[in-house]
């Protein structure tokens, strides 16, 4: 059983998937403004994702939930970065992909980290919050702890203690 569609993980920092209809495939049902995804910035990684609504900011990167080799890192690094510098400026986040498990979680996890977060308390606060399935990718999982600090270009000092 899926989550709910979006989870605060951070004060103002939210992990999320896509509404089943809310894919570019289907034909648009309704033209009303949305009101279900009140943020400032969104960083996808779904590619059949419908784009954000109006006035939201957009990153989009679609990656298949598989393996870390199947992604551009220096693609998830502008990812990262994009969702770091905006939820700094205060803005409300959200990170979504198809189910809001994995390549959300990937992306999410990695800013915790780089707020200073070690790999293992980003991980875990992502699954208290998102549910116990988030992160289920162990490819990723494992990623994040090998060597998501080396990804940031950040060493274990740089962490909070």
């Amino acid at each position: 059983m899926y989550p709910q569609l979006f989870s605060e993980i951070a004060p103002n920092l939210f992990q999320g998937g896509t509404d089943d209809l809310d894919v570019i495939h289907l034909a648009v049902t309704n033209n009303r403004k949305r009101t279900d995804l009140p943020f400032d910035a969104i960083v996808t990684m779904y590619a059949w994702a419908r784009p954000a609504d109006w006035q939201v900011q957009e990153f989009r990167y679609g990656v298949p939930d598989a393996s870390i080799s199947d992604i551009d890192l220096s693609r998830l690094h502008q990812a990262v970065q994009f969702g770091y510098d905006r939820w700094k400026a205060g803005d409300r986040v959200l990170i979504r992909c198809q189910a809001g498990l994995n390549r959300s979680g990937l992306v999410l996890a990695l800013i915790l980290i780089k707020d200073g977060a070690t790999p293992e308390d980003a991980i875990n606060l992502i699954r208290t919050h998102r549910g116990p399935d988030a992160l289920f990718n162990l490819n990723f999982a494992n990623w994040l702890i090998e060597d998501g600090l080396h990804f940031l270009g950040m060493s274990p000092s740089q962490q909070v203690a």
